[in-house]
Formats: C-alpha cells, sequence, structure tokens
C-alpha cells in the first residue's frame, strides 16, 4: 500500500511540471516587461504576420463572424483554399483556446497557446520519463520535464512559431505512447495510440513529422539497448507495434492531411535552398542555456543540470555497457545528422525549408534530456561520473561563452548552475540525511527554474532586437476594423482593411482585401496577382496591394483604408463593377502589353496609355539608362558612390490622367507629385528570406499640356520595364464600370464554399466571377455535370447559352476524396490489427488453460519378473505412522 501511495505521489510530478514550466516561460516576459506584462511588443516575425492574424480568423469561423470556412477564406487574396493554412497555422485543438477571449484580446490568446504547449510538453515527457525509469526520483522528473519544454528551440525558434510547439509535444507524447504498447502488449494501447498520434498530425504535420522521426530514434534504441527487454522476438515485436500505431495515426489524418499535401504542392515555391553546416564550437554552443541564434543555429539548450546528466551518461558504470554504447551512439548520430545534407533532407521530409535550418532541434533536445534522465535515475555514485562530464562543461564554456549567440545569461548561469549541481551531490553523498537531501534538491530545484525564467528574459530580448516586431490589438485596430466592418457589403462589394498593422491585415481586422501571407499561398494567385501589377515578399509567398483603381474596380473593392493628410485613418469609397459580371462569349482583350494591358482585359475596356519614354541623366549623376536589351530599360550605377544617382523620365499623355510606374525590380526610389520621395525596393531586397518585387504606383498626374516626367533616384544597378509608365484615363474606367455594373446577374449568392448566380432571361455570353482561379473549383450550369471553370485574364469564368438560367460553383478542396479513402484504410487496417491481437490472445489463453495429460508407461521388468523400482525412488513412509522421519543428527 505504501509503494502504491509512493507512485501515486510521484506521478503528481507531471502536473507540477507543467505549472513550472509555464511558470518559467512567462517569468521571462515579466522580466522583460513584454506584452502582456509590459509595453513592449513580442509580435515578432511569423507570431505578429501569420499566427496570430490567423487565430483571429480561426475564431471568425468558428463564431460565424468569417465570410468564409473551413474549405475557402474570402477574407484574403481576393479568395484563396484554407485547408493548407488550418493545418499548417491554427488545425491543433489548443488553438480553440481563442474562442476562450473576446476579438480584441487576440495577442493574449496566442500567449496563452504559447505557454499552455510549453506546458503540456513539460507534462509529457516528465510522464514518459516516469514510464521509461520509474525508479528515479519524482522531483528530477520533473526538473528534466521542464528543462525540455523550456529548451533554446522552444523559447527561441517555438516563441514565435506557435504551430511548432505542438511537435515540442508530440515528441514524448509518442514516445510515451511506443513505451506503453513495448511494455504492456495490451489492446488498449493498440486502440488508443493511433488516434493521439492523428491527433498531433493534424495539429501540425510537419514538426510532428520530425517528432515522429525522433521517436522512431528512440523505439530503435530501445530495441536494441533494453537490457530487460527479453528475447530479440519480443523486442521486435513491440518495434513493430508501434510502427503499425503510427502509420495507422497518420493514416487516419489522411482526410486533412492528403489534401494539405496537395496545397502544399500547389503553393508558390521558394528557391532551391543549398544546406549549409555551421562551425561545431557554434553548433555546440548553442548546448549552453541563454544562448540565441534563431534561424542560423539549433538551440539545443536544455539548462545546465540536463546536460551535465546527459554528459555523465556513458561514464555511469552502473547503467548496462551495451545500453550506453547503443543510446551515445544513437545521440550522436542524430547530433551529426543535422549537419550532413542528405540526413538533414530527411529531417525536413526532402524540402530544404528557406530560413533556419534546424528546426529538428528540439528532437535532439529531447534524446539529450532522456539520456540524462536515465543516467540520474540510475543513481549517480562514481565521482568520476561526476567530475568527467565537469570537465568537459567547462571546456566548452571556456570556448563558447562570448560566441555572437551567447547573452550575459549564458556566462554566469553555466559556472553559478553547473557549481550548485555538483555541490548538491557532493553534499547528499557526504551527508545522506533526508533533511540534506531536501534542501539540496530544493537549492537545485529554484536553480533550474531561476536558469529556465533568465534564458527565456535573454533570449526573447535579443531576438527583439534584431528582427521587426508588430504592435499588439490596441486602439488603432479597434478603429481600423470599426471602419471596415461599418461599410461592409459583402459580396455586393469589398472592403480592404489594407496592411497597416499586418500583411495578414484581411484576417486580422476583417474585410475582403487582396493582402495575404502564407506558405501555402497557391501559385496561380500569385503569379496572376503578379501580372496585374501587385508587389509581393517572401518570393511571393506574400501579396503587396498595388492600391490601384483598375484593380480595384476588376475586384469589386468599393472601400479601402487609407490615410488622411494627418495620418489619420479613413475609408475611401470608390464606384467599382460587381463581384459578378456577364461579358461577351468572346470577351474584349486589349493590345498592350504588361500588366496594363491584362488589367484592361479584366477590365473589359481600353483605359491606359503606356507612351514611349526618353530618358534625361541629372547633372553631376554617374547614372547611364539603356534600352539595348529588349523589353528592359538598364540602369547603371557606378558603385562606392555616396550619393544616389538620378534621372528623369519624359513621355506625353492625355492631359489630365494619372500616371503609373511599374518597376517590379527597379530598387531606388520615385519622386510623387515632384515632393514626395516614396521607395520602390530597397538595397537588398532581393535577399534570401525577404526577396521583394515592388507594386504598381501612382506617382503625378500629366497637366493641360499633357506632359509626363518622373523623377527617379537609384543606389545601385537595377533596371525597368521598357514601357514602365501607363497614364490612366479616369473618364474611361468610370464608363467601363458602369457598364460592368449593368451587365450584372439578377442575383448572386456566395457561401463558405460556393458561389450561385442566378441569370437574367435570355443571357449568352461569359460569366466572370471577381476571384482568382485555383484548383479545386469546379462549375455547373443548370445542374449540369461539374466541369472545371475557364479563365478571363486569371479571373474564373463559365460561358453559357441563352437558355441557361443558373450557374453554380464550388471549391473542391484537391485530396479531400482520396483523403477519406486513407482515413477509411486507417480505421479498417485499426479494427483488423485489433482483431488479429484478440485472436492471438485468445488463442493464448486457451492454449494456457488446456489440461496436461500424462500417458501411462509399462514400468520396465526385473529378472525375476516382477517390476523392478526405479533406481531413483525414493523410500515410501511407514504406513503405520503419518509423522515425517526424525531429522538424521549431525555427524
Amino acid at each position: 500500500m505504501a509503494a502504491a501511495q509512493g507512485r501515486g505521489r510521484g506521478w503528481l510530478a507531471v502536473p507540477v511540471a507543467a505549472l513550472a514550466a509555464a511558470l518559467a516561460y512567462i517569468a521571462g516576459g515579466i522580466i522583460r516587461g513584454s506584452y502582456p506584462f509590459g509595453h513592449i511588443p513580442r509580435n515578432i516575425l511569423d507570431l505578429g504576420q501569420q499566427f496570430i492574424p490567423m487565430h483571429a480568423h480561426l475564431r471568425d469561423i468558428m463564431t460565424g463572424a468569417a465570410p468564409g470556412d473551413f474549405f475557402f477564406n474570402w477574407s484574403s487574396g481576393y479568395g484563396v483554399p484554407y485547408i493548407g493554412d488550418f493545418m499548417a497555422y491554427n488545425g491543433a485543438a489548443l488553438s480553440w483556446i481563442v474562442l476562450l477571449f473576446p476579438r480584441d484580446k487576440i495577442d493574449l490568446a496566442l500567449y496563452v497557446i504559447s505557454a499552455t504547449a510549453i506546458a503540456c510538453a513539460a507534462a509529457a515527457m516528465t510522464a514518459y520519463l516516469r514510464k521509461l525509469r520509474p525508479s528515479g526520483p519524482a522531483w528530477l522528473a520533473g526538473i528534466a520535464g521542464v528543462s525540455y519544454a523550456t529548451c533554446g528551440w522552444a523559447i527561441d525558434d517555438g516563441g514565435y512559431m506557435t504551430g511548432w510547439l505542438y511537435g515540442l509535444i508530440a515528441f514524448p507524447v509518442i514516445c510515451l505512447l511506443c513505451e506503453w504498447i513495448w511494455k504492456n502488449r495490451s489492446l488498449p494501447s493498440m486502440i488508443v495510440s493511433p488516434f493521439v498520434i492523428a491527433l498531433f498530425w493534424y495539429s501540425h504535420f510537419y514538426t510532428v513529422y520530425m517528432a515522429s522521426l525522433g521517436a522512431a530514434i528512440v523505439v530503435v534504441a530501445r530495441v536494441l539497448g533494453d537490457p530487460d527487454g527479453g528475447d530479440w522476438a519480443r523486442r521486435i515485436g513491440g518495434a513493430v507495434r508501434c510502427l503499425i500505431a503510427v502509420v495507422v495515426g497518420i493514416a487516419l489524418s489522411a482526410p486533412l492531411l492528403v489534401p494539405t499535401f496537395k496545397s502544399v504542392g500547389y503553393a508558390r515555391p521558394s528557391p532551391d535552398e543549398t544546406f549549409h553546416p555551421i562551425g561545431w564550437l557554434y553548433f555546440f554552443g548553442r548546448l549552453l542555456p541563454g544562448t540565441e541564434g534563431v534561424g542560423k543555429t539549433p538551440g539545443l539548450a536544455v539548462g545546465t543540470v540536463m546536460l551535465l546528466l546527459a554528459l555523465s551518461f556513458p561514464f555511469n558504470w552502473k547503467i548496462a555497457l551495451r545500453e550506453r554504447i547503443v543510446w551515445s551512439v544513437a545521440i550522436l548520430l542524430a547530433i551529426a545528422s543535422m549537419q550532413i545534407t542528405i540526413t538533414h533532407m530527411i529531417w525536413h521530409g526532402f524540402d530544404a525549408p528557406n530560413g533556419n535550418p534546424f528546426r529538428q532541434a528540439f528532437v535532439i533536445a529531447g534524446l539529450i534530456v532522456i539520456a540524462g534522465w536515465m543516467s540520474v535515475a540510475t543513481g549517480i555514485r562514481h565521482v568520476s561520473t561526476v567530475v568527467i562530464p565537469a570537465v568537459f562543461l567547462a571546456a566548452l564554456w571556456a570556448f563558447a561563452w562570448n560566441n555572437w549567440t551567447s547573452t550575459a545569461v549564458t556566462a554566469v548561469a553555466v559556472p553559478v548552475v553547473g557549481f550548485l549541481a555538483i555541490a548538491a551531490w557532493v553534499v547528499t553523498r557526504w551527508k545522506p540525511q533526508q533533511l540534506v537531501r531536501r534542501i539540496a534538491a530544493g537549492v537545485l530545484v529554484a536553480a533550474v527554474l531561476v536558469e529556465a525564467g533568465a534564458s527565456s528574459y535573454a533570449i526573447e530580448a535579443h531576438r527583439g532586437e534584431k528582427y521587426y516586431t508588430g504592435r499588439a490589438w490596441a486602439a488603432r485596430q479597434e478603429t481600423s476594423r470599426a471602419l471596415v466592418m461599418g461599410d461592409n457589403d459583402w459580396p455586393r462589394q469589398r472592403v480592404s482593411p489594407g496592411a497597416f498593422t499586418t500583411v495578414n491585415d484581411p484576417m486580422l481586422i476583417g474585410g475582403e482585401g487582396p493582402e495575404y501571407y502564407s506558405s501555402t499561398i497557391p501559385d496561380e494567385l500569385t503569379q496572376e496577382l503578379l501580372n496585374l501589377g501587385f508587389g509581393y515578399s517572401a518570393f511571393g509567398r506574400s501579396i503587396v496591394d498595388p492600391v490601384n483603381p483598375v484593380v480595384d474596380a476588376v475586384f469589386a473593392m468599393g472601400g479601402r483604408l487609407t490615410l488622411d493628410p494627418k495620418g489619420e485613418l479613413q475609408l475611401a469609397r470608390s464606384q467599382v463593377g460587381p463581384f459578378v459580371s456577364v461579358r461577351p462569349l468572346r470577351p474584349w482583350i486589349s493590345g498592350l502589353g504588361g500588366p496594363w494591358g491584362l488589367q484592361e482585359t479584366a477590365l473589359g475596356a481600353s483605359v491606359y496609355e503606356t507612351p514611349k519614354l526618353r530618358a534625361y541623366i541629372d547633372e553631376g549623376s554617374q547614372v547611364t539608362v539603356s534600352d539595348k536589351r529588349p523589353g528592359v530599360l538598364t540602369i547603371n550605377q557606378p558603385q562606392g558612390l555616396e550619393k544616389p544617382g538620378t534621372f528623369r523620365l519624359t513621355a506625353r499623355c492625355k492631359p489630365g490622367t494619372e500616371v503609373y510606374l511599374f518597376g517590379p525590380e527597379f530598387v531606388g526610389d520615385s519622386l510623387v507629385d515632384g515632393h514626395k520621395w516614396t521607395v520602390n525596393l530597397t538595397t537588398g531586397a532581393k535577399r534570401p528570406g525577404i526577396f521583394r518585387g515592388a507594386p504598381m504606383r501612382r506617382v503625378s498626374t500629366t497637366g493641360p499640356s499633357g506632359a509626363v516626367e518622373v523623377t527617379l533616384r537609384v543606389p545601385e544597378s537595377t533596371q525597368l520595364p521598357d514601357r514602365p509608365l501607363g497614364c490612366l484615363d479616369r473618364t474611361k474606367l468610370d464608363a467601363a464600370v458602369n457598364l460592368l455594373r449593368q451587365s450584372q446577374p439578377a442575383e448572386t449568392h456566395v457561401g463558405g464554399h460556393s458561389i450561385d448566380i442566378k441569370l437574367n432571361p435570355r443571357t449568352r455570353g461569359t460569366v466572370v466571377m471577381s476571384v482568382v482561379r485555383t484548383p479545386g473549383w469546379r462549375c455547373q450550369v443548370d445542374g449540369q455535370a461539374f466541369r472545371k471553370p475557364t479563365q478571363m485574364a486569371g479571373l474564373m469564368a463559365m460561358p453559357v447559352g441563352r437558355s441557361a438560367s443558373k450557374v453554380s460553383c464550388d471549391y473542391h478542396p484537391a485530396g479531400l476524396r482520396l483523403g477519406l479513402v486513407g482515413g477509411a484504410a486507417g480505421l479498417g487496417l485499426l479494427l483488423l490489427t485489433v482483431a488479429v491481437l484478440e485472436f492471438l490472445r485468445r488463442r493464448r489463453l486457451r492454449l494456457a488453460a488446456r489440461p496436461i495429460v500424462f500417458s501411462p508407461v509399462d514400468p520396465p521388468v526385473g529378472e525375476s519378473g516382477t517390476a523392478a523400482a526405479p533406481a531413483s525412488a525414493p523410500e515410501s513412509p511407514s504406513p503405520a505412522s503419518d509423522k515425517p522421519a526424525p531429522p538424521k543428527p549431525a555427524e
């Protein structure tokens, strides 16, 4: 009974570790004074630009406030698929926490999600370690769980990539499930495990894939190294059961996983990346606490105490030699795999990432924690088991404490916490009384938690100094949302919130703008919008609105947020075409080239002039302009000059027209309306990870004479298209918009992922919808068979005859049917596995319960013909007495 109570108290380490890890993470923000504990913003990089807006959109979907559903997102990019974003950014169960917060506290909701994920990771690792080695001290298991959950990767990388934290949870959970299967070999373990694994693959398949690889390393190490694993048949049988559970779990996630893979296949590709390993000193330097190197180095730090314990593992003579060899080799190979190209590709699913190449570092951190726990749970008794790791740690600290990745916490924490850890071991060995042990444990726990909190502070502070950080929701965002939602009239018109807070403001603020930033953005969408004069960043994964009246007319953008002369937000309205219009069966096609002609084709009318240009170099400028390359104006600016070169483009257009500049590759500035310099592209705009292209921009208005003069300045050599200027006639544009409004159908209804159009009687022509055609759309006329829609200047279109009365289109995610089949197959495989295991279990029970019957054997016959007594038969006791014979006296 006492032992059972002790085991029960031991499992209290699981919730305690969860709470401690969350508090250590929160402590970093409190010390720094960052949101929500101070005025310093924490919405760095993708946290502010993607995760927060997409969680706001998820909340809108779940509350019915979004103009879309789980299949399609009408808020962004004029309409984009949503399943890929759901799976990549907010598909986890923890994402539903946003429902507990009001919409204007979405930043706080993401902070709580991050803290909860870290707490769950600590709890999962603690539970796994207790299952792996139940004999170890429960408080040390809790320390190990906290050290894993607050590792360098979790704070440095997972701190702003919230979705990645689900991989941090998944690794110990999958290990725990496999350990359950390994030890129990029970039906419940085989039934429950696949569903849990499927839940994690739904949460964030990218990092959970890495977690699954890490769990495979653990299982192989258990098979080869466990001294109590039984014979090889039992070992391999346990590993196979675990493999089946993982495969079935992945198959169960197929209904969403397959469409996601399809959407990733259709997504805008990034340029091929070449992996370059980093120096081993910088690599191993990230084992030290408080180091920060997001995007360039692996966050391997698990705290000084766990690092010391892990280093003691190979030298702990109480652990079986085979187990030490197997685990040490496995961890060293895993570490080496991060620096080798082929294994680097395997870790990332053969898709080299753009950005941080060490996204699997949390798995290595987990392996280090597991090794440390196995060492301390077995017992550290020999002095060499303490001295050798201390020497290694001291040497690493001496060489790496002043790396560019190190902070003040690194310099102080390693020697201080290392000294306290060794002192605690010495004191408890010298005076092993219970009171001394408790005091030493308390000091060590406090040291670990303080170090974790200080590391969290240092990492967040250094990261915040290097990268742009967006503001949390405040009065400005509240004003933006009130203006946008107050004029919302979807689907009769769209309202754009612009990009005043993030590049995903349509999801964060509301409305239906073109701005969109996602790793799953369809390549077809990006390409069509770029052809229309849009800009881009992140290799085309982020769309930049050109704020162009022709584009607004084509996409029914009836209102947009702008800044008034005082810099205050205002809603500008304009007359635009309808969401659906009916064009001639053979639509008019513009004769102009570039985005000018494509915009005119989409509009259905001629509204631009693209005049011939002359270039004039300002006095004192050394820039040259050449048109020798077909279709390109080459601008050469000598290197090393202090001032940028300046030149002017002159032309002639109709008086009163608006002049627009299109230079997607032009690095330099333009003088708008003769008095305001506006940046087109900055130097370094093509740097990896940024890679921008400029949108079309308004630069001036022609005067009474029709003369056009555009002044440009360049800091380096660059280029322009041969027809970079277009003159827009507003009178012609207004006439074209009126024609479009007259051509709209009788009724248009836009659902979550559908468009239903009721046509006017005797309509004949091409029904054009203000949405870019992307893979997955299908249309039917009057209930006939679905077919793929056509396109007009990138817009989705459907030809109809005079007898047609209705056009219906819906978005059907590519791969959905295949995913459902895969999910059904996974469920079938699970049922088959359960049936086979149950049959084998009952068969074993029947064999065990069957009585053993011995056949009679005739005794051997002696020489006299009587049965001979067995040579070794014992003497029978005397029948006259039931008492045993007295013992023979000792000689």
